[in-house]
């Protein structure tokens, strides 16, 4: 949504880094995974594993990225006046008693100097890339903590983002330069960095669920052979136990290790040697091939919720969809940007309406409230806009910035439009700005931003406990779109 105007900047996406808190914690599986051994007469065989995704491209450091270089920009500098102190600002003067500015390295370390020759600390913004500079005014490489949040600064000084790859472990740092931790879904896998920043490799136990991750750091579904031993993940990549189904055969995975069983007969259930149910024990120990109602969760959620819906939210700013790819892709429900103020209409609305309509996707529409014009006629311009349209999903306002009574303006335009339309609204907004709403909107459904937290892991607030939709990343791939796009998960709440 238009949540992603607030982040255009360096400093405004710092400080959204800042507001949501830390990331989930990752426990090493406490459990023995390769503690439970199998006798089988044929060797079992339940599925046909996944291909296994490619590694991702990252970037080596310590090597300066394409583009980050400014060793031609500096020039290093011997003055027989060097340093001096101007009510408490620092110059550096050159031999010739005028001013340096620019890129300068009068000693081993490279400061920056205003063009009026002020030396520069903290962050600094030269040719699109940040540098951060020290209390004296040096120049930082390497590893930097800044309030909590961890940076990394190349070789030549440049801040970094993206995956890159630092003494041989993979971090993930975000557009901000911020490391990232906790899930990241990456070209439609899901990764995950420990809390040191690290991409994390086999076993992992979060919130008390087990998943699996390749060697390439992405996160396992489906049947896996680990060393001769079979295991199943669901799509939400929890490893499962119990009785479950594949194909037209159940199978018993072991309750606390998640291994396919050979065998035995455990909880009323006899298996083969090739791990398939054969039969359901009695208490009197007969057999019955009866058939049991069991089956493998197919959640397409990410990791550690449990939304039954795939969604994403989209406007002009994504281009031309193909909403057929989107679709098969496993996309559920689609949210589609109508209006802002009182006369703006996304020129793409018609476009994304007719191909999601087209391709089958549940459809709902969203606007953005601005403080610049009546809410009442914004009210009437989202209205006008979506009433030939068909609505499955419940119309969205957009509540996410400041400068005029926002409450004042939320209540009014949700009486307009329901006095119009007799329609309920469902408030979208990101986590750290719910402070700027009351209980009044807590009869209204809440739709969620927040890109650092999993969905079962929001942080609480004054007004909502349930949220009916959860926006987990702006950064999100789909086949069928060629531009990043907001991913989102939605629970049964989000119809009309």
């Amino acid at each position: 949504m238009n949540i992603k105007k607030k982040f255009t900047s360096f400093v405004l996406t710092f400080a959204i880094v800042l507001s949501f808190g830390q990331p989930l914690s990752v426990q090493a599986a406490t459990s023995d995974l390769n503690s439970v051994t199998t006798s089988a007469n044929s060797a079992p065989n339940p599925g046909i594993p996944e291909n296994k995704p490619n590694v991702l491209n990252v970037i080596s450091q310590y090597k300066t990225q394409s583009g980050n270089n400014i060793e031609n920009s500096k020039v290093n500098i011997t003055s027989t006046i060097g340093w001096k102190n101007k009510n408490g600002d620092w110059y550096y003067y050159k031999s010739d008693n005028t001013r340096a500015s620019g890129w300068i390295k009068p000693d081993s370390n490279w400061y920056y100097l205003k063009d009026d020759g002020k030396m520069a600390t903290g962050w600094l913004s030269y040719k699109g890339t940040w540098y951060y500079l020290d209390k004296s005014g040096s120049m930082i490489k390497g590893w930097k903590q800044l309030n909590n949040i961890w940076y990394f600064l190349n070789d030549s000084g440049a801040m970094i983002t993206g995956l890159n790859q630092i003494d041989n472990k993979t971090y993930m740092f975000y557009n901000s330069g911020a490391m990232a931790n906790g899930w990241m879904q990456l070209s439609n896998h899901w990764y995950y960095f420990n809390s040191n920043g690290s991409m994390t490799t086999g076993w992992i136990v979060d919130n008390g669920v087990s998943y699996y991750l390749y060697d390439t750091g992405a996160m396992a579904k489906g049947w896996i052979n680990l060393s001769g031993t079979w295991y199943y993940l669901k799509e939400s990549g929890a490893m499962s136990t119990g009785l479950v189904n594949s194909g037209s055969d159940s199978y018993y995975l072991d309750p606390s290790t998640g291994k396919l069983l050979t065998n035995t007969t455990i909880d009323g259930y006899k298996i083969g040697s090739d791990g398939k149910k054969l039969a359901s024990v009695d208490s009197n120990g007969n057999s019955s091939n009866s058939s049991v109602n069991s089956s493998v969760a197919n959640s397409n959620s990410s990791p550690t919720t449990s939304s039954k819906f795939k969604g994403i939210d989209i406007s002009h700013y994504n281009g031309d969809i193909d909403f057929k790819k989107v679709k098969a892709s496993g996309i559920d429900l689609v949210y589609i940007k109508a209006t802002e103020g009182t006369t703006y209409v996304d020129n793409y609305l018609g476009i994304n309406y007719n191909g999601a309509k087209s391709a089958g996707l549940k459809t709902g529409f969203y606007h953005f409230l601005v403080g610049t014009s009546s809410p009442e006629t914004q009210a009437d311009n989202f209205y006008n806009n979506i009433k030939d349209k068909q609505s499955d999903l419940k119309p969205v306002l957009d509540v996410e910035t400041t400068g005029f009574d926002v409450m004042d303006y939320t209540l009014r335009f949700i009486e307009e439009f329901k006095k119009i339309s007799n329609m309920d609204i469902c408030i979208y907004t990101y986590s750290d700005f719910i402070s700027n709403l009351d209980n009044r909107l807590a009869k209204y459904t809440l739709w969620e931003a927040n890109w650092y937290k999993s969905s079962s892991n929001l942080p609480s607030n004054n007004v909502w406990s349930l949220r009916a939709g959860h926006q987990y990343t702006d950064q999100g791939t789909i086949n069928g779109i060629n531009s990043y796009v907001d991913l989102d998960e939605f629970t049964q709440d989000i119809f009309r």
